[in-house]
């Protein structure tokens, strides 16, 4: 999650409110890299499948493709849920 700015990953640890355009901003950024993941790993599964390689050495190169999707996309679901409950509750505030 490098490219988050250090900024806006510490604004949701903080006790002040802030401003639901700052989260649907956050948001957008999320989602638009859960997008650009789910993208790549798309492309990476095409080029396993046109590959001339045996059906058990595409199987076990889509399993590791597949294990390191997962693993990279997960920081980012938890960051975005996370945000969305931030979000919700601020929303919910009198």
């Amino acid at each position: 999650m490098a490219h988050l700015e250090q900024s806006h990953y510490k604004e949701l640890y903080r006790n002040d409110p802030i401003p639901t355009p700052g989260i649907d901003a956050m948001i957008r950024e999320v989602l638009h890299m859960l997008g650009k993941i789910d993208f790549e790993h798309e492309v990476e599964l095409e080029k396993i499948e046109e590959s001339p390689k045996d059906e058990a050495l595409k199987n076990h190169n889509k399993r590791k493709i597949r294990a390191a999707y997962y693993e990279r996309r997960e920081p980012y679901v938890e960051l975005l849920a996370t945000l969305r409950q931030r979000q919700h509750r601020l929303s919910h505030r009198d």
